[in-house]
């Protein structure tokens, strides 16, 4: 048997996973046509049903939620880089990432100088500063990815 905190956290994924689906323009019988199963059952899924290990995956294949991705990759003690193919190539794109890197460094400073007004950092500010990090971490994962997929 499971802990009680590891079945809520799993019916959290499940139900942010429901939502991304749904927000994302998926029926139930477009996931059951995708996944295998019946509408029913994926409808069921939004309330109190739970999928198995392979329909939650399959769910993931298909819908690819970068809210849940996210929440999995923070329990791993990591983050969620989306990768995207289809935004604008060579030099451009390059100036545009390095536009991004450079605005989330500065509200990454941006953040830890706030922080520092009063000579401590809470743990509101501390979420704060790491988020920002997190987005800077981010935009430099991209261009890492960008430039090595495009041989800049």
């Amino acid at each position: 048997m499971t802990k009680p905190a590891h079945d809520q956290f799993a019916e959290k994924m499940v139900r942010l996973l429901m939502w991304e689906a749904e927000s994302g323009g998926f029926t139930p019988a477009d996931l059951a046509d995708q996944v295998g199963g019946s509408p029913r059952t994926f409808e069921n899924y939004r309330y109190q049903s739970m999928p198995t290990l392979a329909g939650f995956f399959g769910m993931l294949r298909a819908v690819k939620p970068p809210q849940v991705a996210k929440k999995v990759a923070q329990q791993c003690g990591g983050v969620f880089v989306p990768l995207s193919n289809n935004g604008p190539s060579g030099l451009s794109s390059l100036s545009k990432q390095t536009s991004e890197i450079m605005k989330e460094t500065a509200d990454v400073i941006g953040a830890v100088a706030k922080s520092l007004e009063d000579g401590k950092v809470n743990v509101i500010e501390k979420r704060c500063i790491i988020k920002e990090i997190d987005e800077a971490i981010e935009a430099l994962l991209r261009t890492r990815i960008s430039l090595k997929e495009k041989g800049q």
